[in-house]
């Protein structure tokens, strides 16, 4: 692990990756399970913001509910990988933008508020850098976590596969409630009752719409956001799968159910340079227990997979969390 944590600090970070109490003095139940007074947590955590250790206290949202997104990659000449990458991270709707060990050496999302928004971002960034943009689009998530443990990986996952997302539920304030978010919830003793002042709202209505928003699947996680890098999670691992149509969802579901397996997505196929259609992220300490997760992986799955890359990244030139500010709609 990189940083310096006390126990304190391993138990703030690690118990409330996922669920976060919903609750008007949050602060105050964690601490009383830590055993720590509430305002030492809450400077634990400003603190652990402030050295990088956590980005944030927030949602995590199931992808393409309240936004449109896409995995998108671009070939630069190592002379312009550089200015490639800033001139990517201009653009507002992209979040996360890394460096990997393969031919498409850029990988980026972009996150808009409709589909043509996004396919119109897509164009900018290929006309400003003159690359041609791969655009690999999600067709199917069997799982979604970012969860990293600071003691111990865990044995389990309790849902392997995501459970349909109900979006019925959603009502006009919610975009605005879930852009308050964006930057998460504010470290104080009363944080929702902030947000609701922001939105003119009472503070019963806005942890009530999270609570449904968390219970229809649109809010996939809400707590802690940990970034990986920081805690020593340092080999970070894209696999690309080439599976057999009939078969994806039996081996997304096998794969999702590994407890190294942060991410799994089914995504197009480009034809003839990207055959692969079945995607997989691997956070780990080292290159080679990255690489032994994705050899099992590999076993379980062979009979099924006709070819696989693994692209491990080198360098983050962004990463942050999804801002809806101009997302007024909701997409497909």
């Amino acid at each position: 692990m990189s940083a310096q944590l006390s126990d304190i600090d391993l138990v703030l970070v690690d118990k409330w990756q996922h669920n976060f109490p919903l609750v008007p003095k949050p602060f105050n139940l964690i601490a009383r399970e830590t055993g720590v007074d509430a305002l030492d947590a809450i400077s634990s955590y400003e603190r652990l913001v402030a050295n990088g250790v956590i980005s944030r206290i927030g949602a995590v949202l199931a992808p393409n509910t309240v936004s449109a997104s896409c995995l998108a990659a671009v070939s630069a000449p190592p002379h312009f990988v550089e200015t490639a990458a800033q001139l990517i991270n201009d653009e507002p709707g992209v979040n996360h933008n890394y460096l990997r060990e393969n031919d498409l050496n850029i990988w980026f999302v972009v996150v808009e508020r409709d589909r043509a928004t996004l396919e119109a971002t897509l164009a900018r960034i290929e006309q400003n850098t003159n690359l041609v943009v791969h655009a690999f689009r999600m067709e199917k998530a069997f799982h979604l976590d970012l969860g990293f443990s600071l003691t111990e990986q865990r044995l389990e996952k309790k849902t392997p596969v995501l459970p349909p997302v109900d979006m019925s539920v959603l009502e006009p304030g919610d975009i605005n409630l879930l852009e308050k978010l964006s930057d998460g919830i504010p470290l104080s003793d009363r944080p929702f009752l902030r947000i609701a002042l922001k939105l003119g709202r009472s503070e019963t209505t806005v942890l009530e719409r999270l609570k449904v928003l968390q219970d229809a699947g649109i809010i996939r996680r809400f707590g802690v956001v940990v970034r990986h890098r920081s805690i020593g999670y340092k080999a970070n691992a894209m696999t690309v799968w080439n599976v057999r149509d009939e078969h994806i969802d039996d081996v997304g579901a096998i794969f999702s159910a590994d407890p190294m397996v942060s991410l799994c997505y089914q995504r197009n196929r480009e034809m003839p340079l990207w055959p692969y259609n079945l995607y997989t992220m691997t956070h780990a300490n080292s290159r080679e227990e990255a690489l032994e997760v994705i050899n099992r992986l590999s076993t379980t799955a062979t009979q099924h997979v006709m070819s696989s890359d693994v692209l491990f990244s080198t360098k983050c030139f962004k990463q942050r969390g999804a801002r809806l500010s101009r997302s007024v709609g909701v997409s497909a």
